[in-house]
């Protein structure tokens, strides 16, 4: 929706790929791929196929930040497991792999974390 009357960028965008996808927020970009799908159109179509792949990214981008979270607030990594309906063996490498693009501050508290994902909460 338009704040205060005024287009956004995502309101005005032709989007045919995810790199022709203003910064927006995710609701933003949800709404804007909700109105292309109901839409019948190739243009639509096509649109509505790139901002799912840019809300995908982001949601996917997200994912290690909430393990990293729910390992702070206490979680076993057999309920981080269960929230993303995989297997812990995915889940812990996948975390381990994601572990080794952060800065040595960060990287270390995540292993920290992550060593210490076993509590039962």
């Amino acid at each position: 929706m338009p704040s205060e009357g005024r287009p956004q960028p995502i309101d005005t965008a032709v989007i045919a790929a995810p790199s022709d996808t203003p910064a927006s927020d995710l609701w933003s970009l949800v709404e804007r791929h909700e109105q292309h799908r109901k839409r019948v159109g190739l243009a639509d179509t096509l649109a509505a196929l790139a901002l799912g792949t840019v809300i995908a990214d982001r949601l996917a981008d997200e994912r290690p930040l909430l393990v990293r979270d729910a390992l702070r607030l206490g979680s076993s990594w057999t309920k981080i497991a269960a929230a993303l309906g995989s297997d812990l063996q995915t889940v812990r490498s996948t975390f381990a792999t994601w572990t080794d693009s952060l800065g040595s501050d960060e990287q270390a508290e995540a292993r920290r974390l992550a060593e210490a994902g076993g509590s039962s909460r």
